[in-house]
């Protein structure tokens, strides 16, 4: 569940267990929730976690991300007993009841909040990427790649087009794009801008948006079907047939959620 607090969302998870379970689920949802967020992470140990005990004695966990400019918390796990149970709902303490084994027992609440703001932001310090990329043998620029995980990064392909008859590029574009909408893989229409952008300023700005497939759709697909395929990770462009497409995508993001 995520809720907005003023300007911060938060998301929340409430877990109820036996007063016998409780310290063996607040140790099981510590690690669950430790390996998700280095599951999608460049640098995982930037995440890490430390326990903390408050004035009524109730034993928790922050999880924390090493931003540029120090720690700081993404994420909160306490045991919080029965007494939150036993004050939101006061009288018949029988209705209250769960089982555990033979006996009824108050469940004891573990909560896990998260502040998604900083969970955003955490994952934005750590796939941004500057790297030196030469122009020339002169001139060096600066290049700024948003690698975020497959599975994170909202567009996975951007479709433009290349040198051609521009009326019948586009429309194999919107084929293609049709298509992998319907496959549900995000594409950037980035063929019906009508201001021409040079090829390496348009890889740039892609790289920027995360976008992980640039497919470029020229003359040369009207002629034999093939198109250009140029990867974010690699900057490595291949030539493949535009059947191949759409299995070659849907293969990569599947692969990328098993890790």
């Amino acid at each position: 569940m995520a809720t907005s607090q003023g300007e911060r969302t938060m998301s929340s998870l409430v877990w109820f267990s036996s007063a016998r379970t409780a310290g063996q689920w607040l140790d099981y949802w510590l690690r669950q929730r430790l390996q998700w967020w280095r599951k999608f992470a460049i640098g995982p140990s930037n995440f890490s976690s430390s326990d903390f005990q408050d004035k009524e004695g109730r034993k928790g966990n922050n999880l924390y991300y090493s931003f540029p400019w120090g720690k700081e918390p993404i994420e909160t796990l306490q045991s919080l007993g029965d007494n939150e149970l036993l004050q939101m709902y006061p009288g018949n303490k029988s209705k209250l009841h769960g089982r555990d084994g033979r006996k009824n027992v108050i469940p004891h609440v573990l909560s896990v909040s998260g502040n998604l703001d900083q969970g955003v932001l955490a994952y934005l310090c750590d796939s941004l990427q500057l790297t030196e990329s030469s122009l020339t043998r002169k001139k060096t620029l600066q290049r700024k790649v948003l690698k975020l995980h497959p599975c994170l990064t909202p567009i996975k392909v951007a479709l433009d087009v290349g040198r051609g008859p521009t009326m019948e590029l586009r429309q194999v574009c919107q084929g293609l794009f049709n298509k992998l909408i319907e496959k549900g893989i995000s594409v950037w229409p980035g063929y019906l801008e009508t201001m021409q952008t040079p090829l390496e300023q348009l890889y740039a700005k892609y790289d920027e948006m995360s976008v992980l497939f640039t497919i470029l759709i020229s003359d040369a697909t009207l002629e034999n079907g093939v198109v250009q395929l140029r990867s974010r990770d690699t900057t490595m462009k291949e030539m493949m047939h535009i059947s191949r497409l759409e299995d070659f995508l849907t293969k990569y993001i599947t692969a990328a959620k098993n890790v």
